[in-house]
C-alpha cells in the first residue's frame, strides 16, 4: 500500500484526487494521512467526498475514512467499469474537479461511459465550466482521449445546482511534443440572475483591451453568479464574479490573467494535464508560463504511483 502525506507541499485537495485516480488506474492501494492539512478547516469537503465515492463507484473499491471531514482515507481499487453514472455534490462544491478526477479512469473502462455531475459550475478557486470546455477537454483530447462534455444548468455559490454531463469513449493517451498556439482571444460572459448590465460593463473593459470577440449568456439558477472566461487556444482565464467586487475589476482581471499566459499551456492546464501525460503511450513536452506549487505537488505524487521522470526548468515541463 502507498502512503501519501496529504499535507505535503500545497497541502490541498487535489492530493487525495490525483492519488484516487491513479490508485485506480494503477490498482495500488493507496493509504491518506493528513488530508488538507493546509486549508481551513482541514479535511474532506463535500466536493472532495463526492470525488472520492465516484471513482469508488467507477471501480468498485473498497473505501474506509469516508466522511465530510476525514482526514484519512484507505482505498483499495477493484475493477474499472464503465457505463452510467450520476453523482450529485449537494453543494457549489465544484462539478469540473469531480470530472477531472474520474476522466482518465473513465478512458480505460471496458465501455464508453456517460456521466452526469450535480453541483457548482462557476465558482472560486476551481477551473469554471467554460474553460473546462474550451481548454482543458481540447487539450486531452489532442492527447489521445475522447471525450464530449456539456453543461446543462449553470450553478452558483451558494445553493449550486448546475449540471454537467460527459461522454467518455475508452481511449489511448498519446505523449504530445508540439502543441497548437492559437492568438485569436474569445470571451464568454455570464450573468444568473443578476442585471444584463454586469455584463456590459464587463464586455466594454474586453474591448477597450482589443477583445471583440465576446459572447454573453444570461441565465437563471438556484443562486445568482457571474463569470468572465477568456481562452486563446490552450490558454485560458477564469475570473467569478464576488459580491462587492465591481464588474469591471473581474473583467480586468480575466485579461491580465490570460496575458500572463505564453507558453504552450496556460499553468493551470499544465497541472491538470500531467496525469494524462504520465500516463500516455510516448514522451510529452510542453511549456507553461509558471511552474506553481500546486504543479510541483501533484508531480511528487503522480511518482508515487507511475515510473515516469517528471522534470521542469525554467517553465519548460518534459515528462519520459
Amino acid at each position: 500500500m502507498i502512503t501519501i502525506d496529504g499535507s505535503h507541499g500545497e497541502g490541498g485537495g487535489q492530493i487525495t484526487r490525483t492519488s484516487l485516480t491513479l490508485s485506480a488506474i494503477t490498482g495500488k492501494a493507496v493509504e491518506i494521512t493528513d488530508i488538507r492539512a493546509n486549508r481551513t478547516p482541514p479535511g474532506l469537503k463535500m466536493q472532495h467526498l463526492t470525488a472520492v465515492k465516484a471513482v469508488r463507484s467507477i471501480c468498485r473499491g473498497k473505501l474506509e475514512g469516508a466522511e465530510e471531514g476525514s482526514r484519512r482515507l484507505v482505498f483499495e481499487p477493484g475493477k474499472i467499469i464503465g457505463g452510467k453514472y450520476d453523482f450529485n455534490i449537494g453543494t457549489a462544491g465544484c462539478t469540473t474537479l469531480v470530472a477531472q478526477t474520474i476522466l482518465p479512469i473513465l478512458l480505460i473502462a471496458d465501455k464508453k461511459s456517460e456521466v452526469r455531475i450535480t453541483g457548482g459550475t462557476h465558482v472560486l478557486k476551481s477551473p469554471g465550466y467554460d474553460y473546462f470546455e474550451k481548454v482543458f477537454i481540447p487539450a486531452i483530447n489532442l492527447a489521445g482521449a475522447k471525450v464530449e462534455s456539456r453543461m446543462l444548468r449553470s450553478g452558483y455559490y451558494p445553493k449550486g445546482g448546475g449540471e454537467i454531463e460527459l461522454k467518455v469513449q475508452p481511449s489511448k493517451l498519446r505523449g504530445m511534443g508540439s502543441w497548437p498556439k492559437e492568438e485569436h482571444v474569445k470571451a464568454l460572459i455570464r450573468v444568473a440572475n443578476l442585471p444584463l448590465s454586469i455584463a456590459m460593463r464587463e464586455k466594454k473593459v474586453l474591448i477597450e483591451n482589443d477583445i471583440e470577440d465576446v459572447s454573453i449568456r444570461e441565465e437563471q439558477a438556484l443562486s445568482p453568479g457571474n463569470a468572465v472566461t477568456l481562452w486563446k487556444g490552450l490558454r485560458g482565464s477564469y475570473v467569478p464574479g464576488e459580491k462587492g467586487k465591481r464588474a469591471e475589476a473581474v473583467a480586468q482581471e480575466a485579461v491580465e490573467e490570460l496575458a500572463k499566459e505564453t507558453g504552450d499551456l496556460d499553468r493551470h492546464l499544465a497541472d491538470q494535464i500531467l496525469v494524462y501525460a504520465a500516463l500516455a503511450e510516448g514522451k510529452t513536452k510542453f511549456s507553461t508560463s509558471e511552474i506553481t506549487s500546486h504543479f510541483k505537488t501533484n508531480a511528487d505524487i503522480t511518482s508515487h504511483f507511475v515510473e515516469r521522470k517528471i522534470r521542469h526548468e525554467d517553465g519548460v515541463v518534459e515528462i519520459d
